[in-house]
């Protein structure tokens, strides 16, 4: 996708036309100016001053409790949290619901148990108006977990960043949510769980662990370097992976590069660049694969390039369950073959590669752990979020 193009003015305007242009362009401007006037006046007369620290502090005591709930399982917890008067309110919590269910089913399904869960925020901006708050923040998670009768105790953590929109309102002198937008890492695997508070029972453990560990034994130097240098692929990713916790460069991308967050994801821009960039893994950039390119920040369109000109080969394509299964040639499953700096492509319905993200690490039992743009992850289970069993996996070896 290229985003680059404009359109020229080809044709000369009359004067008649020139006048009504600049009579609409001053009305505009005079318009504009008058309800930001308003606007301001608005905020002033009737909004307290906000305290951004005092602020900060409160959305990361209502974020922590959530995250609290998310360990523990406890949905009736939720419920002080937010605005239930209001539609906005209810739908949010509903959501939060939806989440606890799913990350309490996912982590019993793998035999793992999270410690704790933590966040921290940024705000950027603040709107005051009336008796509501919008801000527009960064969350960084960090994610400690461990896996259940583990003879080492081994604690593994990983981060994920989150952009969000959120209103606060004050009921009985505390702040609630009145309603939070943002897009979540878990989105994909909600589908199937609803927001009944009674009733919930977590599903059964479906599998024990990943077989003892994978075969990780490349990474003491067993592969070669040609055009592709792994160890770079995976510093570059975890330094431009953005707002998740563990990442670098300050929770920033890369600026060199176009970001596509709100106009088709960045995920695929993002694996490029840690395919391709001089600080990332050095893959020669050019032909159809260069930046902006429909073969550079497209999902299927990389994905197609990749195994077209022979730089990647398909490992193996199939579910969680199928992907995982253990074989006589594979006894860990076929993800016992993703290397550092292998990618995993997520497909939505046959054909349609909605995601990429590239493999930067494993954890204590050997499951790979990836990263990846929009919703930013560091380090995260490769699955995790992608709990549909119609969702296909795509894991890719690069070639290099």
């Amino acid at each position: 996708m290229n985003y680059k193009g404009f359109y020229k003015e080809e044709c000369r305007l009359n004067t008649y036309f020139s006048s009504i242009k600049k009579l609409l362009l001053a009305l505009f401007i005079f318009l504009f100016s008058f309800s930001s006037l308003s606007y301001n006046a608005y905020a002033s007369t009737n909004s307290e001053p906000v305290d951004e620290n005092e602020l900060k502090l409160e959305v990361e005591r209502i974020y922590n409790e959530r995250s609290k709930a998310l360990v523990s399982g406890d949905i009736s917890s939720l419920n002080t949290l937010f605005d239930t008067s209001k539609k906005y309110g209810k739908w949010s919590l509903a959501h939060e619901i939806k989440r606890v269910k799913y990350l309490v089913d996912w982590a019993r399904e793998r035999n793992i148990v999270f410690s704790k869960i933590e966040s921290a925020i940024r705000i950027k901006k603040i709107y005051p108006k009336g008796d509501t708050i919008k801000i527009a923040l960064e969350e960084s998670y960090k994610f400690d977990y461990s896996y259940n009768n583990d003879t080492d105790s081994s604690i593994n953590s990983f981060g994920v960043g989150i952009r969000h929109t959120a209103s606060l309102i004050k009921k009985n002198d505390k702040w609630v949510i009145y309603n939070d937008w943002y897009t979540d890492c878990f989105e994909d695997a909600l589908h199937s769980y609803s927001s009944d508070v009674s009733n919930f029972s977590p599903r059964l453990n479906l599998i024990d662990t990943l077989r003892d560990k994978l075969d990780t034994t490349y990474q003491a130097g067993s592969y070669y370097k040609r055009f592709y240098d792994r160890e770079k692929a995976v510093a570059y990713a975890d330094k431009y992976c953005g707002a998740a916790w563990g990442s670098g460069n300050n929770f920033k991308y890369n600026k060199k590069y176009n970001d596509y967050n709100g106009i088709g994801g960045d995920c695929t821009n993002y694996v490029s660049q840690v395919l391709g960039d001089k600080e990332g893994g050095g893959m020669p950039i050019g032909g159809a694969w260069t930046s902006g390119s429909r073969a550079w920040a497209n999902a299927d369109g990389l994905k197609s390039y990749l195994v077209g000109s022979g730089r990647g080969s398909v490992i193996s394509v199939g579910t969680f369950k199928e992907l995982t299964k253990p074989s006589e040639t594979l006894p860990n499953g076929a993800v016992g073959k993703l290397q550092l700096g292998d990618l995993v492509a997520y497909e939505k319905g046959r054909g349609n590669i909605d995601h990429f993200a590239v493999v930067t690490g494993f954890d204590s039992h050997g499951y790979p752990l990836v990263n990846s743009h929009t919703t930013d992850r560091y380090h995260v289970p490769w699955d995790l979020g992608w709990g549909d069993a119609k969702i296909r996996f795509f894991l890719i070896h690069i070639n290099g």
